[in-house]
């Protein structure tokens, strides 16, 4: 898509030497949903309504779940409560900029997973010594690596803190100490680290070299200006404090990550200089980046992946706040609930400041979440813009507002309120409440059945884990019930169903369009009759999402689809594209939105009038379609001469030199016709061609009325005394009857009543320009 290439707030992507646009983006979080995508492309094949990019954009929600769940094995690893890694990953969950982005298909989320995976598969390596552990950090670090690049610092530090560990960490075993076998532990845990990452690193240089050109090339453009270039302070500024980008506003509960450093590090040492190394790589790298803020954002992205690292020093501040919880059961069941309260507020009146300080910033922290996921956060972005004056046109310029405390006011996270407050009708985000109060109540009902039973089976492990707590005390308690297959079946069945009904019901959300109107139906016009050798190209920036939605549920198969922007042409590479195109493939489809016939500022249509073959145009509301055929068939077919004249009663002649089309072609293919031609006189008017496909029968089975360059310029200032060429186009039906058909051609006066024609010397309103053999699909499939 080019018109990302020079995008405003950032140029997601670059040319790559063969003209194809590559993503700048690392490639594992789109191969990570490889198989979210099938499993919806499945469902849309067997026809349930199934909105595939709307869909495909909950994967991160996966990701997201998945790396609550790790947060809370990494918590029981490091030896805290069940309870509070459960109570960590839920903090994860829903007070950190982690949900914002679970919404979002940014790739920080899958960085998140991935640097937490490989601290945790070190993390058990160094208490477990096998290998196998570290295997798992090496490829959790290569799919690191292979989303963000500038991950590998990081990576790096990791490392150490590996190697760090095992020479400070006994072994948990005594028959695994002994020189030798620690040196053996080393030597095997580091080689299943490092080959993964290797390999990993092989693949992006190759990856790299088949978009790029070449093994270091990425696609950022440094030589423009993207790079480190920002002053160091400046960027720590924005990324800490800033209102529009400063971390501890957009997540407040992180202030108490600051207090809970303290006694993280008493009790791991190791842990908390490798996390405070890695907040240190993060906010230093991305203080240096040129786009710091992350363009169009909710807070700084750049800071996702580190938010479970911060969220994990908060386990010795959410340790003690299980102990009143605890408190009130670690009792006789014949004890009073007054006993059991009093127990409870005994020990709350014992939690330190900093679990105190959690309390308090936690309903904070929901609260700003909510906002964030509750109003489109797009809509205040360009809000600010407006406040703060913005070069649009100039992407190194789009820079950050709200930078000082002053502008604390009107800051992204006040202004989600304000939006709120506003009107959140008009600004929601929220998948059931739709623009004009339109509440979708059957995604209410069922989600709200869905955290209804899922928070009861939350209450449930809960007493669960206490009464096991209780029984590892010596206290009087009920045997705790463990949850049957069939509750965890169900438990996991839940959310399934929820995203079923979710994608049932958004899909029906006319941001993507009605179904059979506008964009829709040419969609649908273009799956229902589209060929193997049929390709895809569209001038309609603002609406790119809807052929990437609905696309997929269409088209059996694949189309190849090229989104380009009105001036894509002072791209060359995006020429170089078009140009492979036309020798590639038989068809193309052309669709633009909202933009005229023949926009003079369209120059891709106005390529194509030059270079390929118009059949036909249709509008659709907004949208127009048309289809051309390209040289391809043209490639075994010669020219062959006709010096034909035409002339009309005033002395106007045309001369028809000679023609050249394929002598034979497939039914429901387009025909592409060259008519060469002189102007003997000037013409007293704008005349047009038709140029018409006569079957076997007398009836025209293709035809096509056209003006010189497919009306880019009028034929009265055509010039006289030279060779032109007319490029026509005729869209064969399906069922057109093999045989051979009458290729005619002329020229007729739209502006004389009548519309006469220009006469042949036999009389005759045309020149015949050859015959043409039509074949049936089915006998050319046989033939090949």
């Amino acid at each position: 898509w080019t018109q990302w290439v020079n995008s405003p707030g950032e140029v997601l992507g670059a040319f790559g030497p063969d003209g194809e646009v590559y993503s700048k983006k690392g490639p594992m979080p789109a191969i990570l949903a490889v198989p979210w995508y099938w499993l919806l492309h499945g469902f849309a094949r067997l026809d349930f309504t199934v909105g595939m990019l709307q869909s495909t954009l909950l994967w991160n929600g996966v990701i997201t779940a998945l790396t609550a769940a790790l947060l809370w094995l990494t918590a029981v690893r490091l030896g805290y409560r069940d309870r509070t890694g459960l109570v960590l990953s839920l903090l994860f969950g829903l007070t950190t900029i982690a949900w914002p982005y679970a919404n979002q298909f940014f790739g920080e989320p899958v960085s998140a997973l991935t640097l937490l995976l490989t601290f945790y598969g070190i993390a058990s390596w160094l208490r477990r010594r096998h290998a196998g552990w570290m295997a798992v950090a090496g490829v959790s670090a290569g799919m690191a690596v292979t989303t963000v690049t500038a991950h590998a610092p990081m990576i790096g530090l990791l490392g150490v803190y590996a190697l760090a560990g095992w020479w400070f960490t006994p072994p948990s075993k005594p028959e695994q100490d002994g020189t030798g076998r620690r040196m053996g532990d080393l030597v095997r845990g580091l080689a299943a680290f490092v080959v993964p990452l290797l390999i990993a690193g092989g693949l992006l240089m190759w990856y790299n070299m088949a978009r790029f050109g070449s093994p270091w090339d990425t696609g950022y453009h440094f030589d423009s200006g993207e790079g480190f270039t920002t002053p160091l302070w400046t960027g720590l500024w924005g990324l800490i404090v800033s209102p529009y980008r400063g971390i501890f506003w957009h997540t407040p509960i992180l202030i108490a990550s600051l207090v809970g450093m303290v006694p993280f590090a008493r009790r791991h040492h190791l842990e908390a200089l490798c996390i405070a190394g890695l907040t240190a790589l993060f906010v230093g790298i991305y203080s240096l980046w040129w786009m710091w803020w992350g363009g169009f954002a909710w807070g700084p992205r750049f800071l996702v992946p580190i938010t479970p690292f911060w969220v994990l020093l908060l386990a010795p501040l959410v340790d003690p706040i299980m102990i009143p919880a605890e408190a009130g059961e670690m009792t006789v069941p014949a004890a009073s609930a007054r006993d059991r309260l009093a127990r409870a507020l005994a020990a709350l009146r014992q939690l330190s400041a900093g679990s105190w300080l959690l309390l308090i910033l936690t309903p904070i922290s929901l609260a700003v979440q909510i906002a964030a996921v509750s109003v489109n956060y797009v809509n205040y972005e360009i809000a600010l813009r407006t406040i703060f004056p913005t070069a649009w046109d100039n992407p190194l310029e789009f820079g950050p507002p709200a930078q000082s405390l002053a502008d604390f006011a009107v800051g992204p996270v006040f202004g989600q309120f304000q939006m709120l407050r506003d009107g959140l009708t008009a600004n929601s985000d929220l998948a059931w409440l739709w623009p004009m109060g339109n509440v979708q109540w059957l995604i209410v009902l069922i989600g709200g059945a869905v955290i209804l039973t899922l928070l009861l089976a939350l209450i449930q492990w809960w007493r669960a884990a206490g009464s096991a707590r209780q029984q590892d005390h010596g206290a009087l308690s009920q045997p705790s019930r463990t949850p049957s297959a069939i509750a965890w079946i169900t438990l996991l069945l839940l959310p399934v169903i929820l995203v079923a009904v979710w994608s049932g019901d958004v899909s029906r959300n006319q941001h993507y369009g009605e179904p059979s109107v506008g964009y829709r139906a040419v969609l649908e016009e273009i799956c229902s009759t589209a060929q193997a050798q049929d390709v895809l190209v569209t001038i309609a920036p603002f609406s790119y999402h809807i052929p990437m939605n609905w696309m997929p549920v269409y088209c059996r198969d694949a189309m190849p689809i090229y989104g380009y922007a009105t001036n894509s042409f002072t791209h060359p590479e995006a020429q170089l594209a078009l140009d492979r195109l036309t020798r590639s493939y038989d068809r193309i489809w052309f669709v633009t939105g909202g933009l005229p016939v023949n926009d003079p500022e369209n120059t891709v249509e106005r390529w194509l009038a030059d270079s390929a073959y118009k059949a036909d145009d249709q509008w659709y509301e907004d949208y127009r379609l048309v289809r051309y055929g390209t040289p391809a068939a043209l490639d075994d077919a010669a020219f062959r001469g006709l010096n034909l004249p035409l002339r009309d009663e005033n002395g106007t002649q045309v001369t028809v030199l000679a023609q050249r089309t394929p002598t034979s072609i497939v039914a429901g293919s387009v025909l592409p016709v060259d008519i060469v031609y002189q102007l003997d006189t000037p013409p007293p008017a704008d005349l047009r061609w038709f140029v018409q496909l006569i079957a076997p029968g007398g009836i025209p089975a293709a035809l096509l009325d056209t003006a010189p360059a497919d009306g880019y310029v009028p034929f009265s200032t055509l010039p006289t005394g030279q060779e032109l060429t007319e490029r026509a186009g005729l869209q064969l039906p399906d069922n057109a009857t093999p045989g051979t058909y009458q290729l005619i051609a002329g020229l007729y006066n739209p502006s004389v009543e009548g519309a006469p024609r220009l006469l042949a010397p036999d009389g005759s309103g045309f020149v015949e320009l050859g015959k043409v053999d039509v074949v049936s699909k089915s006998e050319f499939s046989s033939s090949q």
